[in-house]
This record gives C-alpha cells, sequence and structure tokens, in this order.
C-alpha cells in the first residue's frame, strides 16, 4: 500500500571531530511536520573537553577544524537550541545507533542531562524494506531516487535521512513513525534522561604489520550491536586502522574477522578512499562479486571506511 505520508518527527545528524563517538563538533537537525519539511538547519560547537582533538581522518570527511569551532558555543550550550527545536517530537537518524549514541556519551562527558527522546532509524529500515548491496544513506537516497545536497553536511543528511523515512513510510502505508518502524519488524528506542560526570575516554592500541592474528570474538558483546554475529572481510588498506586493528575491534562487538570473501561473508568494508556514494562505483573487483552475491542471495552489505569507524565508536 502507497499512501502520502503524514509523519511529524525530527531528523537528527551529526558530525564528530575523532574517533570518540561524543566528541561532537556539528549537529543537523530537519523538522517534518504533517509530511512537510519546516525546518532544516545545523549547528556547529566545541566538542565536549575531554574529547576535543580533531583527527585528520574525520576533517577530511566533514571538513571542520579546530579552528572553525573554536569560537563556536560548546556543545552542551548547542545542545539547549537543540532540543528546543525538537520538543518532544521522536526523532530519527540514519544509523541512530551511531548518532543517538554520540549524544548519549557528549552528554556525559559534558556533565549534563540527556534528552528524553523516542528515537528510530532509517538505516534499520532501508536494510528491512529494501534490498541494497549498501544501505548507506547516498545509495538509499540514490536508490529511491531523492535529492542530496552535501553529505557529511550535517543540515544536508538530516534532511536525506528525513526525505528516506517519508518515502519508507509511502512505501508501507505508516502514519507514524512508530509505525515504520513496526513495518520493518522493528521498534523506536528511547534515550532517557541521565549524567555521568567524569566519564574515561578509551584509547584503541594501534596494532602493528607482520601476520594477522585471529581475535577472540568477545563472549559478552552485545546482541543488538549491528555487528554481532557478522562475518567481515576487509578489502584495500583504511587510513585510519591497520588490518589487525580491524580485526581486534569488531570481535569486541560479537564479529568473525575474515581474510577473504566466503559464502559466510555478510560485511565487505572497502578502504581505499572507497566513497560509496553510488552504484556507479560498485563495478570492478570485489565490490561487483559482493554485488553478484547478492545478487544470488547471499546476505552481504559493504561498508566504506567511514561506516566501520560510527559502528565501533566508543
Amino acid at each position: 500500500m502507497t499512501t502520502t505520508p503524514t509523519l511529524t518527527f525530527a531528523a537528527i545528524d551529526v558530525e564528530t571531530a575523532n574517533r570518540a563517538r561524543g566528541s561532537i563538533c556539528e549537529i543537523g537537525v530537519t523538522v517534518v511536520r504533517d509530511g512537510v519539511v519546516e525546518s532544516s538547519r545545523s549547528w556547529r560547537c566545541q566538542p565536549p573537553e575531554a574529547l576535543s582533538g580533531f583527527d585528520y581522518w574525520n576533517v577530511s570527511i566533514h571538513g571542520i577544524t579546530a579552528a572553525d569551532v573554536a569560537q563556536e558555543p560548546t556543545f552542551a550550550e548547542r545542545m539547549v537550541e537543540v532540543i528546543a527545536v525538537i520538543g518532544d517530537l521522536p526523532v530519527i537518524a540514519h544509523n541512530a545507533g551511531f548518532d543517538i549514541g554520540a549524544i548519549r556519551s557528549a552528554c556525559d562527558h559534558s556533565g549534563i542531562e540527556r534528552p528524553t527522546w523516542a528515537y528510530g532509524c532509517t538505516l534499520v529500515w532501508s536494510r528491512k524494506l529494501l534490498d541494497l548491496v549498501s544501505n548507506r544513506l547516498p545509495i538509499v537516497v540514490e536508490a529511491l531516487g531523492l535529492p542530496f545536497g552535501n553529505h557529511h553536511a550535517a543540515a544536508d543528511d538530516s534532511a536525506a535521512a528525513a526525505a528516506v523515512a517519508l518515502s519508507l513510510a509511502s512505501r508501507v502505508g505508516a502514519g507514524s513513525i512508530a509505525e515504520l518502524a513496526e513495518a520493518s519488524g522493528s521498534r523506536l528506542g528511547l534515550l532517557s534522561p541521565a549524567s555521568s560526570v567524569g566519564c574515561t575516554v578509551r584509547q584503541t592500541s594501534r596494532g602493528g604489520g607482520g601476520t594477522l592474528i585471529a581475535a577472540q570474538v568477545a563472549s559478552d558483546a552485545d546482541p543488538d550491536h549491528p555487528l554481532y554475529g557478522e562475518t567481515v572481510v576487509l578489502t584495500l588498506k583504511l587510513s585510519s586502522m591497520t588490518r589487525q586493528e580491524v580485526w581486534n575491534e569488531v570481535a569486541r562487538f560479537g564479529a568473525t574477522a575474515e581474510d577473504s570473501v566466503t559464502k559466510r561473508t555478510t560485511r565487505l568494508v572497502v578502504g581505499g578512499g572507497f566513497s560509496g556514494l553510488s552504484m556507479t562505483e560498485f563495478t570492478s573487483g570485489k565490490l561487483a562479486a559482493a554485488v553478484k552475491k547478492r545478487a544470488a542471495g547471499q546476505l552481504i552489505e559493504v561498508l566504506t571506511e567511514q561506516d566501520l569507524l560510527e559502528l565501533i565508536a566508543e
């Protein structure tokens, strides 16, 4: 059933300064009321002090530097404005596990109360309702024939996520964000008020070269994490992590890392500067093989380096 969606919600996107999930330096929010975009804007901010360093990799993704936010309000100050705009609306994001987790972490590191938001994830819904070899935001937008601005500009990404939610809702006849979640076999999460002043910052050890060592999959990993139970293969060198680091990190979240694509592979992480902005990039090598395997029924999904970093961010 296809209907004109009348959903009312806020879409959110955050950009971070480094690999720490709470190092937010830009927040984008798009408000939709009765199926119509009411507003879309972004705020830059200084990340929480304990997470304030800017990494080259992150800057290369979104172009925001420490100098760009030096005179901006702090994250805690910006959140007052963000919460005022969102109010009591349900919130969606494309990869909400990252964006909502980033808000949670940044609030805790800033010593402020988290907002109370019911939230859903257009990435999860796209995986359930579409049949794509990659569910990255640009690929989903392209598949649905939707307009897109600048990827990794927070306002544009929030607007794109909002458009995806409206398009998916139209496909399944959902009249609310809760109904859209239900139609995809999921349910809304809840961000609850709490604060943890003085949170610690986890440092990831960097592995060296040489022979890869299979990492022990964590027995206490969260079964709800997107990597839990997956088999991950890396192709082409990453800029931010060694191959051994990738193996070690995904194992922490319950995934098994392997060296080559097989029938067991469910996630293919592509380095080498792969942007994943369009399906035109999926025409050679392991990417073309992944497309063929997907067409043959194998549930394999392609991730970029940034996708992986967002999944394993603390």
